[in-house]
């Protein structure tokens, strides 16, 4: 009893492109909005690390001893280079390398944004990650942190991209640091 009218239904192709359409036009819309937000995500975790690694060139040619604004120019560096308008830290830090005790020491460490610069005790956590240079060699450490939102939430969540580079400086041996107050470290 059935069976004939489901057989013709079937069978039937009239208004067939419109049902498809009607059909995949939410799954493609679903498909190119979420490509684009993982192209994005991707785009910015390369910009990201890309602008870090300029930082990092950037403090490495430096001849002279930094001070804060010097720190200042490169956080508004970052800013340019990422060109977003996410909450944006970072942090530079330069430690030296102590071969009878085989560990670093932190020679000083600068931040902007949301994360504090490093201190003697935070410095442990970064050691592990460096690394083994000459006894008595220096190296600028470059953390940088960008909070990110995708455009259209299509299976990503916020998250926080995280750079840590390392450098060794160029022309000098040792990325000085002027405090203002005539002492440089």
């Amino acid at each position: 009893m059935f069976k004939t009218p489901l057989r013709r239904f079937l069978r039937n192709s009239e208004g067939s492109y419109s049902v498809e359409t009607i059909l995949l036009l939410p799954m493609l819309a679903w498909g190119v909005l979420a490509f684009f937000s993982y192209f994005d995500g991707l785009r910015l975790a390369n910009v990201n690390i890309k602008a870090a690694h300029t930082i990092g060139d950037v403090l490495s040619r430096e001849t002279d001893p930094v001070n804060a604004s010097f720190i200042d120019g490169t956080d508004r560096l970052l800013t340019f280079l990422i060109n977003r308008p996410y909450q944006i830290s970072l942090r530079v830090s330069v430690f030296k390398y102590n071969a009878d005790e085989t560990d670093f020491d932190l020679v000083w460490s600068q931040s902007r944004g949301s994360h504090a610069a490093l201190s003697d005790a935070d410095a442990a956590t970064v050691t592990p990650r460096l690394p083994i240079t000459a006894n008595g060699d220096s190296i600028i450490v470059v953390e940088t942190w960008m909070d990110y939102r995708p455009p259209f939430v299509m299976g990503l969540s916020e998250t926080t991209f995280y750079n840590f580079v390392v450098t060794s400086p160029r022309y000098s041996p040792q990325l000085k640091w002027d405090d203002g107050s005539g002492s440089i470290t």
